[in-house]
């Protein structure tokens, strides 16, 4: 439902590499089993959301919403 849509990350642009940091910081761990997801999964997605996960979605959102206003 959303070929042809493009996401512009321009107003993200900050959170978006504050939750990259975040997702390499576990990224590792979480894959190779070295933390435990009962524990370590809570904690990292509270790391991305105060990272500004929600206001990239948020973003996101926006834009297909406006794109698809249009189409």
């Amino acid at each position: 439902p959303v070929v042809g849509f493009a996401f512009d990350p321009d107003r993200v642009k900050t959170q978006i590499a504050a939750v990259t940091n975040v997702a390499e910081q576990y990224r590792k761990g979480l894959e190779h089993g070295v933390l435990d997801p009962e524990k370590s999964l809570p904690e990292f997605i509270k790391q991305l959301k105060s990272a500004g996960l929600d206001r990239i979605i948020a973003e996101k959102q926006r834009q297909i919403d406006e794109w698809k206003a249009i189409q």
